[in-house]
């Protein structure tokens, strides 16, 4: 089935629909105004204003102006945050007769930005732990892949094989547990399907990354059983200023000789706006203490254009989006004349349009999104005679449309929430001289109901539940020309959550959830039955596996003043039908590649994080925190699960002037005992780093990070590399310089 033609049509005639239907409303009041520290009068940029009757937010750019436009004349309450100050309401009255000034006290009080992955009604009420990164954070955090951007947050690990294929792990979850989306909608990649494959969006394309830990199916369905992260990125313009915009940046590393490069910029009129981005970035096989990585270099060209309409309450947007990638893996490293190679590209198209009404329900927004991806694996050989031989292993050609539909209603007495519909399909053809699976098309169709109620002043209550219908058919290919014995799948699944919020002033807040969650097993965990050169085994899947089915619980607390800040979450998930890849501890003779089973059992995951941050000075900050999962079966002998995380322990201290910043962190991993049947276990590290970077004002700033100081040569037990038995990334020297204009 080939539908690419049809849905661009389909989407453009949404796109113009929407915007002619749209053109005869006209509220064209905005309001204008700057956000400075009122300490030094600095601006503070990226400082969030929440329009509190509206649920709008927008952000200060990096002179700390901000802007927003079609408002209606009333009054307004404005919250307005930024990392490290005190959170300010101010009343404003629109038209407003001059632009706002608004000063910030610094406070250690990091209060939480509004968190739309975790709730539709785009509130920072919070039912269960979750974090966000904006701009700046990301640019601190510079790193060529998404893993290794959020390794080191709470509960959240890296899998490692390679620089390019990190994909973050939450509290032990992997792969297919874990969520990615783009903008809110599943970004149509492999990266949850194999350890080989990678997050296709590059880190530089990123304004805004939010996590949810723990299960959130409820909203998102399958495959969100550990957690969501949301990555947003600004190729369809949302908020906007009249006139010209842009960024350039430039990302260096010293560990693996890498340079990248970001070229952005962004025209706004009063109701169109249209902005365009390109990123280049290459690098070199990865150093170690002990020598150099082989196959590890990777190649990435990435690219994005959209444009924004907006008239009184509507708006839309369209962007385009594509990711030329190829990167080497470490498989073949004791073998110079070989390697294993990887090209993937993607292309992107996403629509997001949003109505405010004057009804029962208030808000509506419609998202549809179509992906286009392949991904080829090769194995290239150099020969004696200078020759190059390209052996095509396996390739994947997947297309998947989605859209999902939210309608937000007013608050009726203490109940405010929304309902929600949302539609994927999916078509994965398989081929190669080694296709893993045979082909398979799916589709789910899914409606939810979400709902707050606040009980009282004190306590708020969230409750709700979803329905979701799959069906997966699988096709056969050329290497399994027998898949029709297979029997098409399909599954009527219902999940739901609760959730309490207890907040008795501004310096404490806890909250409780409980979820019902699954997961259905996806076709290479099902059929899989050949070498899988690109990630080191042969794959055996196991057609009768069940579906996934958790019952999860949280709990957090947190206290915050002027000084110190910590926070606590527990968490304990019970899933029955547990799909386990596991080492059988033998080896496939024709291919020498040791043979990983997927398998079924019921399992428990249970552990705690723990982050305290302190203000001795108005300048100088430390923080603590400590992360811990165990996980293992509930049946047999109760074994443990393979590819849990050890205990880590973070330790950091800042001293930031405003125009400057520096300090030290270190991190201790435990070693881990607790390993799986024929898993080898490995041994704890200590880590040094230190961060520092300079504020030049107009725009300019530079972050500068330096990784394992000391050149620790240490193991990490989630890394996939060679069973774990080859080192990590030596001393890295990350740098990274932008100017946003």
């Amino acid at each position: 089935m080939n539908f690419n033609t049809t849905l661009i049509t389909v989407m453009l005639l949404l796109f113009t629909a929407g915007i002619s239907e749209a053109g005869a409303i006209n509220i064209d009041e905005t309001l204008r105004g700057e956000v400075l520290s009122s300490s030094t009068g600095e601006p503070i940029p990226g400082a969030t204003i929440l329009f509190r009757e509206l649920d709008r937010v927008t952000a200060a750019d990096t002179d700390g102006i901000f802007s927003i436009r079609n408002l209606e004349p009333g009054d307004y309450t404005l919250v307005v945050r930024a990392v490290g100050y005190a959170e300010l309401s101010v009343q404003v009255s629109i038209p407003a007769d001059k632009d706002l000034l608004i000063e910030l006290q610094y406070d250690i009080i990091r209060a939480d930005d509004v968190i739309v992955t975790a709730s539709p009604l785009g509130r920072n009420i919070q039912y269960q732990p979750a974090q966000a990164m904006n701009r700046e954070t990301l640019q601190q955090k510079a790193a060529p892949s998404l893993g290794e951007i959020m390794d080191g947050s709470p509960g959240v690990s890296t899998r490692s094989f390679g620089s390019a294929p990190s994909r973050p792990v939450i509290r032990g979850m992997d792969g297919d547990r874990v969520l990615v989306l783009q903008n809110g909608e599943r970004m149509g990649d492999l990266s949850g399907t194999a350890v080989d494959h990678a997050v296709s969006l590059d880190p530089l394309s990123m304004d805004r990354v939010e996590v949810i830990r723990g299960p959130a199916s409820l909203l998102y369905g399958s495959s969100a059983i550990g957690g969501v992260v949301n990555l947003f990125s600004n190729d369809m313009p949302r908020e906007w200023e009249t006139g010209s915009s842009g960024s350039l940046a430039t990302h260096v590393a010293t560990v693996n000789d890498m340079g990248a490069g970001l070229a952005r910029y962004q025209y706004g009129g009063d109701q169109f706006a249209a902005t365009g981005r390109f990123i280049y970035r290459e690098g070199g096989d990865l150093r170690t203490p002990e020598g150099r990585l082989p196959d590890t270099a990777i190649n990435n060209l990435s690219y994005g254009a959209g444009i924004g309409y907006r008239s009184g309450r509507f708006e839309t947007g369209l962007s385009f989006s594509g990711m030329d990638y190829t990167y080497g893996l470490p498989e073949e490293i004791d073998d110079p004349n070989e390697k294993v190679e990887i090209r993937m590209n993607r292309l992107n198209l996403q629509s997001v349009s949003t109505l405010q009404m004057d009804r029962f329900f208030e808000l509506a927004e419609l998202r549809i999104q179509y992906s286009d991806y392949q991904h080829d694996e090769f194995e290239i050989e150099f020969e004696q005679d200078g020759t190059v031989d390209e052996d095509l292993e396996i390739s994947f050609d997947q297309q998947t449309i989605s859209s999902s539909l939210l309608l937000r209603h007013r608050p009726a007495g203490a109940f405010e929430g929304a309902i929600g519909l949302s539609f994927n399909y999916s078509q994965l053809d398989v081929g190669g001289d080694e296709a893993l699976t045979p082909n398979a098309n799916s589709y789910f169709i899914a409606g939810y109901i979400y709902e707050e109620i606040r009980l009282n002043r004190l306590l708020s209550m969230k409750t709700g539940a979803r329905v979701e219908f799959k069906e997966m058919f699988v096709k056969t290919n050329e290497l399994f020309p027998d898949a029709d014995q297979f029997e098409d799948r399909s599954d009527l699944i219902l999940s739901g959550a609760v959730g309490l919020n207890f907040s008795p002033n501004r310096n404490w807040e806890s909250g409780i959830q409980l979820a019902r969650a699954f997961r259905t097993p996806g076709v290479e965990e099902l059929y899989s039955n050949a070498p899988h050169l690109a990630a080191g085994s042969f794959d055996v899947g196991d057609p009768t596996l069940g579906n996934e089915i958790s019952l999860g619980t949280d709990f957090f607390i947190r206290y915050g003043n002027r000084s110190v800040r910590t926070e606590l979450s527990l968490f304990a998930n019970r899933i029955n039908n547990f799909v386990n890849f596991s080492p059988t501890g033998e080896t496939h003779q024709p291919s020498g590649l040791p043979i990983f089973e997927y398998g079924s059992t019921d399992a428990l995951l249970y552990g705690f994080e723990f982050q305290t941050d302190i203000a001795f000075t108005d300048q100088l900050r430390a923080g603590i925190g400590f992360d811990y999962v165990r996980g293992q079966e509930r049946v047999g002998e109760q074994n443990d699960l393979p590819f849990i995380p050890p205990f880590r322990t973070h330790l950091s201290m800042i001293y930031d002037t405003g125009s400057w910043w520096a300090g030290p962190r270190l991190r201790i991993a435990n070693s881990q005992e607790r390993v799986a049947p024929n898993e080898d276990p490995t041994d704890g590290y200590l880590l040094v780093g230190m961060d520092a970077g300079y504020r030049f004002g107009h725009g300019v700033s530079l972050s500068l990070r330096v990784d394992n100081l000391l050149n620790e040569s240490y193991r990490d037990h989630l890394s996939r590399v060679e069973d774990r038995n080859n080192p990590m990334p030596a001393r890295n020297i990350n740098a990274m310089l932008r100017w946003e204009f």
